[in-house]
């Protein structure tokens, strides 16, 4: 119990690690005394020697000789290198910006239990607007290893145009590695819209969209998906988040498919092998933050595929990928 009441305080500090680029720096400059982190990242010095001992205790990093003055310096461990690195491929530094952006709405959370209205600064549609660029921000980076393996396991030869919204950047990035010929349009809502230009910066593509299409609400069948409605991938991140809402994506995404081509949905599904055992029921309460009593229980992989076939999507997949931890569910239209 201890230990959950002060899971918080570990947040925070690596939280503030992160943001103060401590384990970015110490990458570069493996072995450098607190003095020098100080230094260079313009910190306290006292403070600064007191954040590297507790991130040294808690096993973020470890002591090592320099040798350059023979004292000692600081390292990454190799849990930081593989997590909190902002080049290693699993970094999780944008989740704990996401956090920290969040951490005022997770306080108030009571509210939320008491009203069952999402949260003001987290509503999917109203929300504060940083708060929601971090979601997008940490959803692209949490994207680009499981779209990586999943273009080495689908067919992709009559793949020639795709669309996507924010989340699904870097999941158009992977597939440009594969096929640089292929078209991308971009979609997106119009309250939200200046969130592309800040998640293309952070994620850069080597060609720009053939369109960006912005949407006043977000309503599938009646949005204009581009001038040429024709798409050999429709990608969906999260959109099941709101049933109704999730379902007319689906049903516009078998409309302005060609034939042969797929539907690529991506749900935190129930029977996925997330990080920890705890994820998904906290992912559960988030979306209650997010989308208050209207946002329904995640669903399993075999209920998306039921939703596929309902719509008309005979033929579906589903594509495991990072041993299990994102599944993809793929629908083909005949």
């Amino acid at each position: 119990m201890l230990a959950d009441a002060t899971s918080f305080q570990r947040t925070a500090i690596i939280m503030s690690a992160v943001k103060l680029g401590v384990f970015d720096y110490l990458h570069k400059h493996p072995g450098v005394s607190a003095n020098l982190v100080a230094r260079d990242l313009n910190l306290n010095l006292i403070s600064t020697e007191r954040l590297l001992r507790v991130l040294e205790s808690l096993g973020y990093l470890k002591i090592s000789q320099n040798n350059h003055n023979q004292g000692f310096g600081y390292v990454n461990t190799q849990m930081t290198k593989n997590y909190l690195v902002i080049e290693s491929p699993s970094y999780l530094g944008d989740y704990y910006n996401l956090v920290s952006q969040t951490w005022s709405s997770w306080l108030s959370l009571n509210l939320t239990i008491q009203t069952g209205s999402s949260n003001q600064q987290m509503d999917l549609f109203n929300g504060n607007d940083e708060t929601l660029y971090e979601y997008y921000a940490f959803a692209n980076e949490y994207l680009k290893e499981p779209s990586r393996e999943l273009f080495t396991k689908i067919p992709l030869d009559q793949v020639k145009r795709i669309i996507t919204g924010e989340v699904g950047i870097t999941f158009i990035g992977k597939l440009l590695e594969r096929k640089p010929d292929v078209d991308f349009v971009l979609a997106g809502l119009e309250n939200q819209i200046d969130f592309l230009d800040r998640l293309l910066s952070k994620y850069p593509l080597p060609k720009s969209p053939e369109e960006i299409i912005i949407s006043a609400e977000g309503n599938a069948l009646s949005d204009q998906w581009g001038a040429k409605e024709e798409y050999d991938i429709v990608f969906l991140f999260r959109k099941l988040s709101y049933s109704d809402y999730g379902s007319q994506f689906i049903k516009k995404s078998f409309q302005v498919l060609r034939p042969k081509g797929m539907v690529i949905i991506l749900e935190p599904s129930t029977d996925s092998l997330v990080p920890s055992p705890s994820f998904l029921p906290e992912l559960e309460i988030m979306d209650l933050l997010i989308g208050g009593v209207k946002a329904p229980s995640l669903y399993s992989t075999d209920k998306i595929v039921n939703l596929l076939r309902e719509v008309g999507f005979i033929k579906t997949e589903v594509v495991s990928t990072q041993k299990g931890s994102f599944l993809f569910v793929v629908g083909w239209k005949n």
